[in-house]
């Protein structure tokens, strides 16, 4: 009980109340040790079952989001010479082999002032506006940049890249001068050739500090990239990327030269989910075997696990019977015959998509059945847990009433023995004082 207090083996009778009442207590708490060691058991199973049962969701999650007619879309393109260009398609592509020729690749203008300062920290003599001019080729975008008397090169630089986002402006240096230069920040963004003869530009000035000269000298000129597709007419475009040629297909060309290109039906997506396939289903079986198999198996004679195994087992005949499927009849384990798969889908990708189908049908369904008889197990064992968590806590509880009582009663025990001692000497001494005054008659 709450205050109660008890000290024994202070008497000197030689009698421990508290030695025994400990050894009393062990003995009582035997139940509960026995009930701890089996709450620990059931512990270690509910880890392992939830590892099973996460791996039998997981395993149902891959038919579940399966769309077999999707599965079977996928797209692929070969070239002949990948250092000329490459090619990207969509599932709208159609089957089609054609050669590229690559004749021009993209450039962007780089333009320069015919002037410079001999040093950066040379500033303008006066102030005025400059007006940059971007052609897109469908229009012409102008912006106007102020600079003051006292700035320098760079302080214009960087007013020029903060006005807009069309051209980059930096310092050039040409071995005798420092010069503004001026390129597209995006190739893309304008469809303009530059012409030097005609005066065609993509990036144009007016309005330049003294110091900087009367123009724009061109160090690079504006190119579109050109290709032709077999003997057709020359298609441009102002980047390297020419989207969409063909429905569903883009064209990335890389150098100048010729290549052939292929587009075909692509299977990556039916090879990759039966790999998926095939690694889910092995890890539950191993799973299964590991928890099931051996003297010392958590769930030995357990048949809702067991079974698991057999059970899976029995609906593989879809892509048994298509000879794609290899089964170890000692492990269980399963493996894809990739040559023969490879050979189906291109003889016969009607059979394959209807064996898929069909292992959709039947493994969906059953390991939605599984999925949800494991999560019943777990909560079997979790209540089972529960109850023994319960009576540990009644017989603790009791265990603790009762050590109170046997404490109480044995200190009782124990000073009434020390009690009867003391009389006993006491007595002793009485004797022992009758005799000598007997002896001394």
């Amino acid at each position: 009980m709450a205050g109660d207090f008890f000290v024994s083996g202070l008497t000197g009778s030689g009698f421990d109340g508290g030695a025994m009442v400990q050894q009393l207590l062990q003995l009582r708490s035997l139940p509960i040790q026995r009930l701890q060691v089996e709450k620990q058991e059931i512990e270690v199973k509910l880890s392992y079952l939830d590892e099973l049962y996460n791996s039998v969701d997981s395993f149902y999650n891959l038919f579940s989001s399966l769309d077999v007619e999707e599965l079977f879309k996928g797209k692929g393109a070969t070239v002949s010479n990948g250092d000329v260009l490459s090619v990207s398609v969509t599932e709208d592509a159609p089957n089609v082999e054609f050669d590229v020729t690559v004749n021009s690749l993209s450039k962007g203008e780089i333009r320069a002032s015919n002037g410079g300062v001999t040093n950066l920290t040379d500033t303008f003599a006066i102030s005025g506006t400059l007006t940059l001019s971007y052609n897109t080729g469908s229009a012409t975008e102008s912006f106007n940049i102020n600079y003051s008397a006292g700035q320098t090169l760079e302080d214009l630089v960087n007013a020029i890249n903060s006005a807009q986002d069309r051209v980059k402006a930096s310092v050039y240096y040409d071995g005798n001068k420092y010069n503004l230069m001026l390129s597209e920040s995006d190739v893309g963004a304008s469809t303009v050739e530059t012409d030097t003869v005609g005066g065609t530009y993509a990036i144009s000035v007016s309005g330049l500090p003294t110091e900087l000269g009367t123009g724009l000298n061109t160090l690079q000129e504006a190119k579109n990239a050109s290709i032709t597709l077999g003997t057709g007419t020359p298609i441009t475009s102002p980047t390297n990327t020419f989207e969409n040629v063909i429905s569903g297909i883009t064209i990335t060309v890389k150098d100048l030269g010729s290549s052939n290109v292929k587009v075909n039906d692509n299977y990556l997506k039916v090879s990759t989910f039966l790999n998926d396939f095939v690694k889910n289903y092995n890890e539950v079986v191993d799973m299964v075997d590991a928890f099931t198999s051996g003297e010392n198996a958590l769930f030995i004679g357990e048949n809702t696990i067991t079974n698991l195994k057999y059970g899976m087992a029995n609906r593989l005949d879809p892509l048994i019977e298509l000879g794609i499927l290899n089964y170890d009849g000692d492990t269980g384990q399963i493996s894809i015959d990739s040559g023969k798969l490879n050979d189906l889908l291109n003889s016969d990708t009607q059979r394959v998509k209807d064996a898929i189908s069909n292992l959709k049908g039947s493994f969906g369904t059953y390991l939605e059945v599984q999925s949800n008889t494991f999560e019943s197990f777990k909560n079997t064992l979790q209540e089972r847990s529960d109850r023994v968590d319960e009576r540990i806590q009644v017989l603790s509880l009791r265990l603790a009433q009762e050590e109170v009582l046997l404490r109480r009663e044995f200190a009782r025990l124990e000073a009434f023995i020390s009690e009867a001692d003391s009389l006993r000497q006491r007595f002793q001494q009485f004797m022992t004082s009758l005799s000598e005054l007997g002896g001394n008659k």
